[in-house]
């Protein structure tokens, strides 16, 4: 069969129009009709593929089960040896539930030196351009903040678009060296991490839309106009009544409520928000990071106890209109407590960095002041950060380490990050009153690192730790 020519389901005739004359049924001889089986299975496997939500996916594996059960009566297997071969295929080679993927050696190596390359370029930008006297005013000084978020994107684009497909202009950083990548930030300047962070996570949901014209709108954007992208969606973590809510209108959604935490006011150009439809899915669309009364206004920056030049502000939504084309994804109900589960770990390497960037303050007042004590805390929180951060990398890269485990390294990561800068603060002494001062800084990060992407998991769990 040639040109537009497919398999159809046997009363698919029943339903076409008494007068077509657009389509014509044939019925095919045995080998032609195996041939297009065949064909009709590829069909609908990459239905399966393009299937965004659990109702449509359940349609389109029933297609598949039904093609496949007329490909085993069209060549009269049997289904009981069917079923023989698959369960001496499970038990020889396993099935397909750890959720491994082969990867060839030489790409990964060669993948792994190029991702390391890339943080070490970064680190030598920060290493120049931020000191901790500078890193102190990024804390607090918006403009400041702004200035070098641009002139590192200057310095390299590739610095914000590390997840990002080469396809559409990113480098395609695994999410291995990612991890790497968030410790070393970490260290230089709480705000900076963080804002590149929330523009970092944004590309990667427009990056994986099955949206395509979404995709292709606003990625070619960003190559064309370098512009960044904020995310609004940390609401939905929240129990009880959503606070914003998406119901059905026209040709897209009306959204309505209030987004209690946005970062990135007068940096990014558009935010990825969050809000729950009636029955309890989670949509994600784009709009402006703008003030568009009355329908969408934000408020003037929070004042924040760390991170305040990061422009984080609220904002009310009034029957914001978003069009069907400008929606990311619809996801199922709870969807994002499954990802914060997946990803427990992805918050714990703040604190990692930031506890680095103490155990350096650290060696400074060593050298100082020379005391025996300081010594002694000093070379345990050392140790105890380096096995940690190796239990942590070991906990990404092996697919057995179990949620419990991580959740665990993360609240340890918290912890560490606490101890570690209330060691800075106290063998400063009096200048760490001082609001310049970086063991100030870098501890009012490690609280804020506390409750960053908090969800009751790891709120029980630090908890708990403190009890222990």
């Amino acid at each position: 069969m040639g040109g537009n020519s497919k398999l159809i389901r046997d009363k698919i005739p029943e339903f076409l129009p008494k007068n077509n004359t657009k389509y014509q049924v044939v019925q095919l001889g045995d080998e032609e009709y195996k041939k297009e089986l065949k064909a009709k299975l590829l069909e609908e496997g990459r239905e399966v593929l393009s299937a965004d939500t659990p109702e449509d996916l359940i349609e389109e594996i029933a297609d598949v089960y039904e093609v496949i059960d007329a490909i085993i009566n069209a060549y009269n297997i049997d289904r009981k040896e069917l079923e023989i071969v698959r369960n001496k295929k499970a038990e020889e080679r396993g099935r397909f539930e750890k959720k491994y993927q082969l990867t060839p050696v030489i790409f990964r190596e060669e993948l792994r030196r190029n991702e390391e390359e890339m943080v070490r370029e970064a680190e030598k930008f920060l290493k120049r351009e931020v000191d901790p006297s500078l890193a102190n005013t990024l804390d607090w000084d918006f403009g400041c903040l702004r200035d070098i978020f641009l002139k590192m994107h200057w310095n390299n684009p590739l610095f914000f678009r590390l997840k990002l497909s080469p396809k559409w202009g990113g480098f395609g950083m695994s999410n291995l060296g990612f991890y790497h990548w968030q410790v070393m930030m970490a260290k230089y300047s709480g705000a900076l991490s963080f804002l590149q962070t929330q523009h970092q996570s944004a590309l990667g949901f427009i990056c994986q839309s099955e949206n395509e014209k979404l995709r292709e709108k606003y990625l070619n954007l960003l190559r064309e106009k370098n512009l960044f992208f904020g995310v609004a969606f940390s609401h939905l973590r929240r129990e009880g009544k959503p606070l914003v809510t998406a119901s059905v209108c026209r040709g897209g959604y009306q959204l309505d409520g209030f987004l209690p935490w946005v970062t990135g006011y007068g940096i990014f150009s558009y935010l990825i928000v969050g809000a729950t439809l009636p029955d309890g899915r989670e949509l994600y669309g784009i709009i402006p990071f703008a003030n568009q009364p009355p329908a969408l206004e934000f408020s003037q920056p929070l004042k924040l106890l760390a991170m305040s030049s990061t422009n984080t502000v609220t904002a009310r939504l009034q029957g914001w209109f978003l069009p069907e084309e400008e929606v990311i994804a619809i996801k199922p109900k709870d969807s994002i407590h499954i990802r914060d589960r997946d990803n427990v770990l992805h918050h714990g390497f703040f604190p990692l960095g930031c506890s680095q960037a103490a155990l350096q303050i650290l060696r400074e007042n060593l050298n100082k002041i020379n005391l025996p004590s300081l010594e002694k805390v000093y070379l345990k929180l050392e140790e105890e950060e380096k096995l940690l951060r190796e239990r942590m990398f070991s906990g990404i890269t092996n697919p057995d380490t179990e949620f419990t485990e991580k959740l665990k390294l993360r609240v340890e990561a918290i912890h560490l990050a606490h101890r570690c800068t209330l060691a800075c603060i106290i063998s400063s002494k009096g200048s760490a009153s001082l609001v310049d001062n970086t063991a100030n800084r870098l501890y009012r990060e490690a609280l804020v690192y506390s409750v960053s992407g908090q969800t009751q998991w790891v709120l029980a769990e630090s908890l708990l730790y403190m009890d222990s």
